[in-house]
Order: C-alpha cells, then structure tokens, then sequence
C-alpha cells in the first residue's frame, strides 16, 4: 500500500499539471477568439502577436517543470510532456477525422449526363490552353469569363463568352487573330475560335474548381482542409444535377493527410468528359511548314501585331533545327 502512495501522488500530480495547461491554453485560446478585429491586427502588423502566442505556448510548461523541481513533485515537472503528448495524438486524430469528413464529399465515380449538351463551361479566364484542347478534343464549345481588356465589343466583363472551334478565312478576321496564333503554336495550323456573348447557359455542363470561402453551397468544410473541389455538374433546363466531384488537398494537423492522389485540371476535364487531354503545350499535330504557311499572310498586314511576328519567328527557327544537316564532303 506504502509503495502505491508515490505513483498515485506522482499520477495525480501529473492530471492536475495537464488540467492546469489545458484551462491556461484554453484561455488563452478563447482570448484570441474574442479580440477586436482592429486589435489582432495592430498585435499582428506590430509582431507583438507571434511574441504573445509563443509565450502563452512556452511560459506555463516552464513554470511547471520548475515548480515540480522545486517541490520534489515529480508528477508536475512531468506533465508538460503528457500534456503535449495528448495535445499532439488529439490534433493527429482531428486531423485523421477531417481527412475521412472531406473524402465523405467526394464522389470520384462520374454518373453520365441525362442529356446531350453542346456547351461546356470552364473555371478559366479567356480561352487558355485547357480552353483550346477541349475544343479540338471534343465537340464542345466552351464558355468562360472574359479576359480584361479584350472582351468583343458591346460585352461586359460580367458576362460570359462563348468560344466556337473555327477554321479558314474567319480566322484572318482582327478579333480572332490572336487565337490563331496560339493554336498555330500548339501544332494545329489554321486553327482558331470565334466569340460571341452567351447569356442564357440554362442548358449546359460545369467544370468547376472552387477554393476557399467559394466552395459549393450547402457543403461544410472541415476547417483544417487546404485545397480545392473540382465538380461536374449538368445543367438541364436550369436544374444543377452533380455528376462527380474530387478533392484535391490536404488537412493539415501536425502532419498532412492526404485526401486522394493528386491530379491537375486536365487530368480531372479528361476523366470528368471521358476522353483523353494532352498535356503538352504542343499538341497538335500539324507539321511546321503547314504551320508556318499558315501565318505567313499575317505578315503582309499593314497592322501586323507583334505576337504574329514573335509566332512566325519562332516556328522558322524550329524548321531550321529540325532539318538534317548535309554531311561535309572532302575534296580528293
């Protein structure tokens, strides 16, 4: 009996420790809740904050440790171990929980649309390279926000435009001669895209990447989550139906927990559209002398646009690279 009195004390004194730093770290914790906006950020800007925190984390261990010494309360000078130890298991298990909540929101396994649909809208801005290879891998057009500053004229910003896969003299039109450059630069020659504002998008399908304080209506995000929702949706007749939806972050929480394997946009259009998207930046096809014929007419323009000359440049430098080299030959 004798032998158990110096376990039970050195274990009790360790719980009272551990209740000590926990109501002292909850304090302190609460403190920051409650603090004016304007206050945390003068505390902040001041670097007053990060000084304050650390020492609301450091000071009552110490104390502790130094207390129990001085007492011969081994159980005291302990309990700042067991008390981070505890912390540390219940942030990973937190943690461990909100990975599983976020993989909860998935639904990696694409349902098919209800209907067909000849408009497929992008989380881009302007037509990008995801833009272009969707319209020449698929027979969507697509529809995004305009890139400031060169939206067609009569539009606003806040409206969407509509990019349609075109080919031929359309193509040597001003407004879409930008387009023809860059799909002449991905391999495909003569290739561009003709805009048009779109207002009525109440039948069409959604790829949509959403971050942050944008993330989908009605979803509870777990608080320690850093990363992105990718969905696809289908619009019919203006009803939103989600037809698949990844994750793509972490929870962080002492550690990282991974909620799936990583992917980037393309991998998720193609997976979502069912198709197969190059990732290359060159992913045409087209040779470069078809290429290079096709922006030669650009260059007689007497408003020539410098990206038309930077283009032409380019391409013949690399005709100039890829054709063989005859071989010297000696004199007898």
């Amino acid at each position: 009996m004798r032998a158990s009195v110096p376990a039970l004390r050195f274990f009790g004194d360790a719980l009272i420790g551990c209740l000590a730093l926990a109501a002292t770290w909850g304090l302190g914790f609460g403190l920051l809740q409650i603090l004016p906006d304007f206050l945390t950020a003068f505390l902040n800007y001041t670097g007053t904050l990060g000084i304050l925190v650390a020492l609301g984390i450091v000071v009552p261990p110490i104390t502790l440790f130094f207390v129990g010494r001085v007492h011969q309360r081994r159980g005291l000078s302990f309990s700042p171990v067991f008390a981070a130890t505890l912390a540390a298991m219940s942030f990973i298990w937190s943690g461990y929980q909100q990975m599983l909540e976020v993989r909860g929101l998935e639904q990696r396994a694409f349902l098919k649309p209800e209907a067909q649909h000849d408009v497929l809208v992008l989380p881009t801005i302007g037509c990008d390279i995801d833009c272009m290879k969707v319209l020449t891998q698929t027979s969507y057009s697509v529809a995004s926000y305009p890139t400031e500053g060169h939206a067609p004229a009569g539009d606003v910003n806040d409206k969407m435009v509509l990019y349609r896969k075109a080919s031929g003299d359309v193509c040597y039109q001003k407004d879409n001669i930008a387009m023809l450059v860059k799909f002449t630069r991905a391999g495909y020659a003569g290739v561009c895209t003709t805009q048009s504002p779109i207002t009525d998008l109440s039948d069409a399908l959604i790829l949509e990447r959403q971050a942050g304080r944008s993330m989908p209506a009605g979803v509870s995000m777990p608080s320690w989550y850093d990363g992105a929702f990718y969905s696809f949706i289908e619009r019919n007749k203006g009803k939103d139906r989600l037809l698949g939806r990844w994750a793509d972050g972490s929870v962080r929480a002492l550690t990282d927990f991974r909620v799936g394997p990583r992917f980037d946009n393309i991998d998720f259009y193609g997976a979502a559209l069912g198709v197969h998207l190059p990732k290359e930046k060159i992913f045409g096809q087209d040779d470069l002398m078809a290429r290079v014929e096709k922006l030669r007419p650009l260059l007689k323009s007497p408003d020539v646009q410098p990206e038309v000359i930077w283009a032409y440049g380019d391409l013949l430098n690399e005709l100039r690279n890829t054709r063989p080299t005859k071989p010297a030959t000696s004199s007898p």
